[in-house]
């Protein structure tokens, strides 16, 4: 035999070399993302946590104390962009949640195709892919690196939160229908449901959940974090005269008033019980695919929907927000539990951030306000039809003015004039050309985030920076929002947990951007197409 001039010890050595995987890997990587956490909430609510969720990743985790987004507007669409490719949108593409795309004459979705069609309902909301999104992913280089026998799986409530994290390569994105209470795709990705998928809507745990009452997890008394219960600066559900626990949900989802109500699917994401039936869809995903089972390191990405909504319906020093991360706070922990019974804690990468924080209510902050954005655009347009004698708005989107590109137009001359009538308007800062920003004078960390968030072919021609704590006019009958370069939106949890994370505290400045390029070094595999961010460099040399 041709092995027999050789010692037995060589042999040995040989054949574990040959066996063993060619590079010590997680068998799991599995991204979280909390939409408009806030930094803060994680020691908030401190003493309300138990021992096996948040507490647990920030003792046993690396969390990074600053972590920041790099750019402006702070969207759900562009956070999870931007969290998967290591970029901004000025690179990846997704500049909003929408845009104005004047190539199409039109403001279009972030994740809107008309090409695509949905698979697993008879429905519309599946017209819907990543086709916006100009960088590959983690998953997508995750893939390239094992001609495709990673795999990758993607849900969330929010198409966008599925779609966006899952790439263009994904083997499935699932999102939630509110017109029929099932998970759904688009034909961009199957054309059938798999047959697990199909068994988890037929089980109808939305009507389970749907079926009692939201009451808060704690005695009420102890939710002494937050402002009163029924205070005002919330929005009640539409068919309740009053945002106070607890919440009927079999009432409200059914009763209609005036014409206007809920249904019991489109009910549940504004409820905790929009993140319990992820939880719910992500076991039996992780089962049924066989998830972080063999040697070929996988990935799965979550996105929690149900805090955003709940915090722009409640605001972000509600009772309603306070119980809803109590609820996820324990059902993080149930799920880390499962994860380390079936795949392992050791064996499996986590990282865990958000994709925007939120603003304070203006009517506890002051001196912040709403803006009267509405009044504020159809003021300009009369003002500037006056002044040039025609109207030169295409559209207002996003704070960004778009100018017609079909007329003649003394570009210098119409941006002063602009300028001139936005300052003396209520709640504008400054106004920003997007084209020259030498001329901005803002903080350059300001002027910064706002380069980042845009991208020429997409983005508008003048962007308005509002004032400090300054908001949408559609949220003074309650709740709040988020989108600003400001702290209170770009500031966030950064958190890696598990397969050879060593717990530490990181006070520096880390940017969103830098999460993926740091699970690329430590996967040792390439960055998406588009990253910008560099490694945590105490991360990866800390494996």
């Amino acid at each position: 035999m041709i092995f027999s001039k050789y010692p037995a010890v060589i042999l040995l050595a040989f054949c574990i070399r040959v066996l063993a995987p060619a590079q010590d890997q997680p068998q799991l990587v599995l991204g979280i993302i909390v939409d408009q956490m806030r930094y803060d909430y994680l020691y908030r609510y401190w003493n309300d946590y138990g021992d096996r969720g948040f507490k647990r990743l920030i003792k046993e985790g690396y969390i990074a104390h600053d972590g920041q987004y790099q750019y402006a507007p702070t969207f759900t669409g562009p956070g999870h962009a931007s969290v998967y490719t290591g970029s901004s949108p000025s690179v990846h593409g997704i500049i909003g949640n929408s845009w104005y795309q004047r190539s199409e004459k039109k403001q279009v979705n972030c994740v809107g195709d008309p090409n695509a069609h949905t698979v697993g309902a008879e429905s519309r909301e599946g017209h819907i892919s990543p086709h916006r999104l100009l960088s590959t992913t983690l998953g997508d280089q995750m893939k390239l690196a094992t001609n495709s026998r990673t795999k990758v799986y993607s849900i969330s409530i929010k198409n966008r939160g599925a779609v966006l994290p899952g790439g263009h390569m994904a083997d499935g994105a699932f999102w939630y229908d509110n017109s029929n209470g099932k998970f759904i795709t688009s034909d961009y990705y199957m054309q059938t449901p798999p047959t697990w998928l199909t068994a988890f809507n037929d089980t109808k745990l939305v009507d389970e959940y749907m079926d009692g009452s939201w009451e808060t997890l704690l005695p009420l008394a102890e939710y002494e974090e937050s402002l009163p219960d029924r205070k005002t600066h919330e929005k009640p559900f539409p068919n309740t005269e009053l945002a106070q626990f607890p919440y009927d949900l079999r009432k409200i989802g059914s009763t209609k008033r005036f014409g206007v109500g809920h249904t019991p699917y489109t009910l549940l994401p504004s409820t905790p019980f929009g993140n319990n039936i992820l939880v719910d869809l992500a076991k039996v995903l992780i089962d049924k695919e066989a998830m972080g089972t063999d040697s070929i390191v996988d990935l799965l990405a979550i996105s929690f929907s149900s805090t955003d909504y709940v915090g722009h319906q409640f605001g972000s020093h509600s009772v309603e927000v306070q119980d809803i991360y109590i609820r996820l706070d324990r059902l993080l922990g149930e799920f880390l539990d499962h994860l380390d019974q079936s795949i392992g804690l050791k064996n499996t990468l986590i990282f865990l951030t958000a994709d925007h924080a939120a603003a304070d209510e203006p009517g506890y902050a002051p001196p912040a306000g709403y803006f009267k954005g509405a009044e504020f655009e159809d003021s300009l347009r009369r003002h500037l039809i006056n002044s040039e004698g025609l109207d030169v708005i295409e559209s207002m989107v996003n704070q960004q003015i778009y100018f017609q590109k079909n007329i003649q137009l003394n570009q210098t001359q119409l941006e002063a004039r602009v300028r001139s009538f936005a300052l003396s308007f209520p709640g504008v800062h400054n106004v920003i050309s997007l084209s020259d920003f030498s001329s901005c004078i803002s903080d350059q960390d300001i002027c910064d985030k706002i380069r980042e968030g845009i991208m020429p072919v997409r983005s508008g021609d003048l962007y308005i920076q509002l004032h400090p704590g300054w908001i949408s006019e559609s949220y003074e009958s309650g709740g709040t929002t988020h989108g600003s370069s400001y702290n209170y939106d770009t500031h966030v949890p950064i958190i890696f947990f598990g397969w050879k994370i060593h717990p530490a505290n990181d006070y520096q400045r880390i940017w969103i951007k830098d999460i993926t390029p740091t699970i690329s070094a430590m996967l040792n595999i390439s960055r998406p197409s588009g990253c910008t961010g560099s490694p945590i460099v105490d991360l990866v040399e800390g494996r």
